[in-house]
């Protein structure tokens, strides 16, 4: 039995999938695995932040409403047109769209508020001093500048931003083909007639759902408490995966198979359970390519081995710089007491108060209840017998606050 930090350090150890191309419009949530240069500067030419005329400012250095200045105008250019037949000359202007290049000679765009149009010619009432209006090229985006850093979390703007750059795909480590095996006799597939003795396969669902919040669809199963059955289960599973995440039989009991299958199929222990509670029945194991969470049965121990344990397996093979859920400092509302050979986690509701992060243990709830209201598991760590109520402590966030 190890203890938390030593089993984050071993999941820290776990080699990120092979980068592959990944087209942008599938690549929202994954990682960048190298730095990412613009192939194109954007804009790509000097453009028109504005629906206006490009005048030469000099022309209307002085114009108002009350000395208003007449320009002859001599065409227009709209966003993707190529104006390299359009120059703008001393007492002349240019009609231009918003986005549009800026024809040769202008050095500034009037909005069209402060013009009026007569016939060929434009009226204008208000001065735009030199390079008003006017996005120079490469003022977002200058070519071969580095615009994201490797293990960056890929979210929509920056999307964009590699759109804008030129590029069409992203070097990223996959998503991994993941499989969740809920495991035991009394289990019943959601929605199932949960009959005296039998119970719903939630662990399951809580594990496929954090795991869709990652963009992965895990494919899932439900195995007996039967050990040549499990065997065969496993074998099946493990060459297609690259994580195998097992729910139940981590423990001694007669019907706790699970280990007993690893062991038979040919999985190697990375580590052997771990000292946290709840979660403390977790195992890491390897098969060739393939890692191996196996977590125990119980709801709030599953979840809490998921959270902080092959949650963040799963992050690392993805290519995730940091990836351990979110550590924060908060003021614990009630008193806290726990073993000091092991690290305690208590699920609890943080909320900012005046500025300050105050964190409520839901020891009064029901296990899933708790589960499901809590967005921290306050830490007790090792060494630690008790924690005094609006004492300073640390907590896990899994879920925003």
């Amino acid at each position: 039995m190890i203890s938390l930090n030593q089993a984050h350090a071993y999941i820290a150890m776990l080699q990120a999938l092979p980068p592959i191309a990944v087209p942008l419009d599938k690549a929202l949530g994954q990682v960048c695995a190298e730095d990412v240069c613009a192939v194109a500067s954007c804009p790509s030419v000097d453009s028109s932040l504005k629906d206006g005329f490009a005048v030469v400012s000099d022309d209307i250095a002085d114009a108002s409403q009350t000395h208003p200045v007449t320009l002859l105008v001599t065409g227009a250019v709209t966003a993707g047109d190529e104006p390299d037949d359009l120059c703008v000359i001393s007492g002349h202007a240019v009609r231009i769209m918003t986005g549009a290049a800026i024809p040769r000679g202008a050095t500034s765009v009037l909005a069209s508020e402060f013009a009026q149009v007569n016939g060929q010619q434009v009226l204008i009432m208000a001065d735009s001093r030199t390079g008003l209006n006017i996005l120079r090229k490469g003022s977002d985006i200058v070519q071969d500048q580095i615009i994201l850093a490797r293990g960056t979390v890929l979210g929509p703007a920056h999307l964009g931003l590699l759109a804008a750059a030129g590029l069409k795909e992203v070097l990223c480590s996959p998503l991994p083909k993941i499989a969740i095996a809920a495991t035991g006799s009394e289990l019943v597939w959601p929605g199932e007639p949960v009959t005296a003795g039998k119970v719903a396969a939630s662990n399951m669902v809580t594990a496929a759902a954090e795991l869709q919040a990652l963009g992965i669809t895990a494919t899932t199963v439900l195995v007996r408490d039967n050990l040549d059955n499990l065997q065969e289960q496993f074998n099946q599973i493990l060459p297609n995966v690259d994580i195998l995440i097992t729910c139940g039989g981590v423990l001694d009991g007669d019907k706790d198979l699970t280990m007993r299958a690893m062991e038979q199929v040919g999985v190697e222990k990375i580590f052997h359970r771990v000292r946290i509670g709840p979660g403390k029945g977790a195992c890491m194991g390897r098969i060739g390519n393939t890692i191996v969470f196996n977590l125990p049965g119980g709801p709030p121990s599953n979840h809490v081995a998921l959270l902080l344990l092959a949650l963040p397996g799963v992050r690392q093979l993805m290519g995730f710089l940091d990836c351990l859920p979110q550590k924060r400092k908060v003021f614990v509302t009630e008193e806290l007491t726990s073993q000091e050979d092991w690290t305690q986690l208590v699920y609890s509701r943080a909320e900012h108060d005046n500025g300050l992060l105050y964190a409520a243990p839901l020891r009064r709830m029901g296990r899933l209840e708790a589960m499901a209201s809590a967005n921290a598991l306050i830490e007790i760590p090792e060494g630690c017998r008790i924690l005094r109520k609006d004492s300073l402590a640390e907590a896990w966030f899994f879920r925003s606050v």
